[in-house]
């Protein structure tokens, strides 16, 4: 045997030790299959939809970031009328849609989805609750509740658990039993007509966050600890302060972070700020410090819409804008943006004191 000849067979015998590749005497030792490891985009915002001015939307994603659906509603239409799309968000760069409810097929005004993404809500004003069975998003099966008067709803990470905001209050749904749904109120009714909740849940229906908004600027931002249903236990974690106003929130699948959207009653001021609640202690009464994610936004945004993925760090976020003034030449669109949020490098810290 040669030197050559015996130098390749230790390298044979090598790869094969290595690598596991099969390979005879008088072939040489083909290349290890390789996987590509495609690694998520960071830090990035993309525009998943864009529509005219005057529609609203409403957003809820699921916990691991890859189906959504969003609400489209022309509000001032007579008679109002929308549509549901269902989003396929596996390649957050590349999102696909499709129809769960296609337009004037209702006024689905607000949406909620479970953490595992087989269950879908939609509701409006009227009362009609719809939930929706996704096991095949092609053909969706659909079943009415009566919720008259709610105007915020979230679902627990398998859609066995919700949490509603209405105008009776706040309530925490089990909807095990689909023959005998039973609900508890959290939250009566504020004083005033005007009063708005806004509410979100963890996956696994431990935590769940609430937002006040009252007639009067009054309010604040309540976390529940729903660990034992029949007694739930509240606790005030940010108060409104400063004329600042918190009219919505979102809830990562974990329960650790928020995002809280702000209304200034006097500077008609908006703008959007992240929590990590982490650094929350029940304990002790002290003020917390956020993130302001979107800076003061001036004039017609009325609120924003958002939704949280696990960790919270992709999120969906919808400006919802007053209708246009009549004669506008260039009204601002109503968009929805996919954000991640991996990094909170670049902005400011926000408290309610400063």
């Amino acid at each position: 045997m040669t030197l050559p000849s015996l130098t390749r067979i230790i390298c044979l015998a090598a790869v094969l030790l290595a690598t596991g590749t099969a390979c005879s005497a008088d072939e040489t030792p083909s290349e290890p299959t390789r996987t590509a490891t495609v690694q998520p985009p960071k830090d990035f915002r993309a525009t998943i939809l864009s529509e005219p001015a005057g529609t609203a939307h409403s957003v809820a994603m699921s916990s691991d970031g890859k189906r959504a659906v969003t609400s489209s509603v022309q509000e001032g239409a007579d008679p109002p009328h929308g549509s549901v799309s269902l989003w396929d968000l596996t390649d957050p760069l590349k999102p696909r849609a499709s129809e769960l409810i296609p337009d004037r097929g209702g006024t689905a005004v607000k949406v909620a989805l479970s953490g595992d993404g087989r269950y879908a809500a939609t509701f409006h004003l009227s009362g009609k609750l719809t939930l929706w069975d996704l096991a095949d998003p092609a053909r969706p099966i659909p079943r009415e509740l009566a919720a008259k008067g709610v105007t915020s709803l979230a679902l627990n990470h398998d859609g066995h658990y919700a949490i509603s905001g209405g105008s009776d209050g706040v309530h925490f749904w089990d909807l095990t039993n689909s023959s005998q749904v039973r609900k508890k109120q959290l939250l009566g009714s504020g004083a005033y007509s005007v009063d708005y909740y806004e509410v979100a849940m963890s996956a696994d229906a431990k935590r769940a966050l609430v937002s006040h908004q009252s007639g009067n600027g009054d309010g604040g931002v309540l976390v529940y600890n729903l660990s034992s249903p029949a007694n739930p236990e509240a606790y005030s974690l940010i108060r409104n302060a400063g004329y600042h106003s918190a009219n919505t929130v979102a809830l990562s699948g974990d329960g650790n972070i928020a995002l809280v959207g702000y209304h200034h009653w006097t500077t008609y001021n908006n703008f959007l700020t992240y929590w990590d609640l982490r650094t929350w202690d029940k304990t002790e009464l002290r003020p917390m410090t956020g993130w302001k994610i979107v800076p003061d936004t001036v004039g017609s945004i009325v609120r924003w819409e958002v939704a949280l993925d696990q960790e919270g760090k992709r999120a969906l976020i919808a400006q919802r804008n007053d209708p246009a003034s009549p004669g506008e030449t260039d009204p601002p669109r109503s968009d929805v943006q996919l954000w991640a949020l991996d990094t909170l490098a670049g902005f400011p810290r926000f408290s309610l004191t400063d």
